[in-house]
């Protein structure tokens, strides 16, 4: 089970490159970067095989490309060195979401390509696109990532509901945890004070399904649930948040709580998906 991470030769495929090899390093998983063959311009992907003057000049983008992420990253991989490969012709996310279903990938690794703030998620269109369809956890790295990434992940927080989706998320979050030997914090909003007793059972039998060998916290924060999901008060290196399927998220895409927390934390996210 690698961690892909998607390339391009951009500040977002940069962020994607620092959080890929931290997610590698740290979990000793093997670690695949993928950038996808560009198109001819003319949306031809099923014709420009046959183009003499097209695949070449691809491979070079695509050499290109592999030699400075070998340049950008360095040593930060780990003891081994990724795979590079060179997918397509054809639509980005597709092509990648296709490629991480045929590898069986732990997680798929994207960089924020629209535009925020700096240190916030700014999702662009392939990113869009991907989630709905991508069928493996997709991490997030927010704009300027490469700039303010720590050495290690030590605390990994999860949203916490009590629903299967949230179940879900726990399980890919249990994983991230015991890799990297980080604190699971499991964080379940409360939308008002009035709501905050319940928050707190729920939150405590999240922590009560953990593996007794990781530590588990129990976070309880009141507020706008999408504004306290993306600027914890406490320490939060990556949050791992569940989907409800594909018309949860549409929602995300076209805005409402989850939209607004992707767009706007300020740390990785990763999205498990729902069951199909």
């Amino acid at each position: 089970m690698p961690i892909v991470t998607g390339y391009e030769d951009t500040p977002g495929g940069h962020d994607a490159l620092v959080l890929g090899a931290q997610l590698a390093r740290l979990t000793g998983l093997g670690a695949i970067v993928a950038t996808v063959y560009p198109s001819d311009g003319r949306g031809l992907a099923g014709a420009v095989y046959d183009d003499p003057r097209w695949l070449p000049r691809a491979r070079r983008i695509a050499l290109a490309r592999f030699s400075r992420a070998r340049e950008f990253i360095g040593t930060g991989w780990g003891h081994e060195e990724p795979e590079f490969i060179a997918l397509g012709p054809g639509p980005v996310a597709g092509v990648l979401t296709d490629y991480a279903d045929e590898v069986g990938a732990a997680v798929l690794v994207v960089g924020s390509t629209g535009h925020g703030l700096l240190g916030r998620i700014a999702p662009g269109r392939t990113v869009q696109r991907l989630l709905p369809t991508s069928r493996c956890p997709v991490a997030i790295a927010p704009r300027g990532y490469r700039h303010t990434a720590e050495a290690g992940i030590l605390s990994v927080a999860v949203a916490y509901d009590g629903s299967p989706a949230a179940d879900r998320a726990v399980a890919t979050a249990v994983h991230l945890a015991s890799r990297t030997g980080a604190v699971l914090r499991f964080v379940t909003v409360a939308p008002t004070r009035e709501d905050e007793p319940a928050a707190r059972v729920l939150a405590h039998k999240g922590v009560a399904s953990a593996p007794l060998e990781i530590d588990a916290l129990a976070d309880v924060v009141v507020g706008p649930v999408a504004r306290m999901l993306a600027d914890l008060p406490e320490r939060a290196d990556v949050l791992v948040i569940g989907s409800r399927g594909y018309r949860f998220m549409r929602r995300l895409l076209l805005g409402g709580v989850a939209g607004a927390l992707v767009r706007n934390a300020r740390y990785p996210v990763v999205v498990v998906p729902g069951l199909d």
